[in-house]
């Protein structure tokens, strides 16, 4: 299915490359050819016998066939308009949503998805307070996106670009942010129980007082990163995740508490 969507791409990309009126015209000319070719007893020995009766009652006879390859050629054509006017529509329904302070919206829900799916970047989205629970996002570009207190509850986010976002808040419970890039992110009290971290990228996150309780962390990094009065119980990590951490306050895997201000480098968990 993936294979035959990006076949289909290209050849939008290659049709849009040809004039219109060059397009429509190569393929009239090549059906007209192929109509004339099947006609055995139409013989064509000189260009004037194309503008001959015969010859133009064939055109005739083709001319819806002829109209039909021209319509979808024009539909092909008028493809970026259509999608530059449904991508305008749909941040339209985003920011108004964001403008109202909508916190449930299934308009936004769906146009984020659209505008993901078409491969546009949501970076600097506003969506604070949002209900995006579940939503289906992963490699999304949202970079400095502002999600402050938004419900990202089992949210699809593996390998997203999530650099400098603000997430102060944010409910990522369950989220899957396999692979994600969270460097600088602001996760200040924000709720990742059980979230899977794998790999994800957390250097220089504020993360003071976030709650990681059951996380899965193997591989992450961070380094840098604020874990001042954050929760890791239960999280599952080897140990080196956490080299370069700065703890204070903090609720170890196993259940301690990180009492002194510190950068961790001991292979402790």
């Amino acid at each position: 299915m993936g294979r035959s969507w990006q076949l289909l791409r290209r050849l939008e990309r290659l049709i849009q490359r040809v004039p219109t009126w060059l397009a429509v015209l190569l393929s009239v000319l090549v059906l007209a050819a192929i109509a004339f070719w099947i006609q055995e007893d139409l013989v064509i020995e000189r260009p004037r016998d194309l503008l001959g009766r015969e010859a133009l009652k064939i055109f005739f006879d083709n001319a819806e066939s002829f109209a039909i390859v021209a319509a979808v050629i024009l539909y092909f054509k008028g493809a970026p308009d259509r999608k530059a006017q449904k991508h305008y529509e749909a941040w339209r329904i985003i920011d108004n949503a964001a403008a109202a302070k909508v916190s449930t919206s299934y308009a936004r829900f769906q146009a984020l998805q659209d505008l993901h799916r078409d491969g546009v970047p949501l970076r600097s989205l506003e969506a604070a307070g949002a209900n995006l629970a579940q939503i289906h996002l992963t490699n999304a570009d949202l970079q400095s996106a502002n999600l402050r207190g938004a419900d990202l509850q089992e949210a699809h986010l593996s390998h997203a670009n999530l650099a400098q976002a603000m997430l102060r808040g944010a409910t990522l419970e369950k989220a899957r942010l396999k692979g994600a890039n969270l460097r600088g992110a602001n996760l200040q009290r924000a709720n990742l129980r059980d979230a899977d971290l794998t790999g994800a990228d957390l250097r220089g996150a504020n993360l003071k007082g976030a709650s990681l309780r059951g996380a899965e962390l193997w591989k992450a990094q961070f380094l840098g990163a604020d874990l001042e009065e954050a929760e890791l119980k239960w999280a599952e990590l080897a140990g080196s995740e956490l080299y370069g951490a700065k703890l204070h306050q903090t609720v170890m895997p196993d259940g301690s508490v990180e009492q002194r201000a510190m950068e961790y480098w001991a292979d402790r968990v």
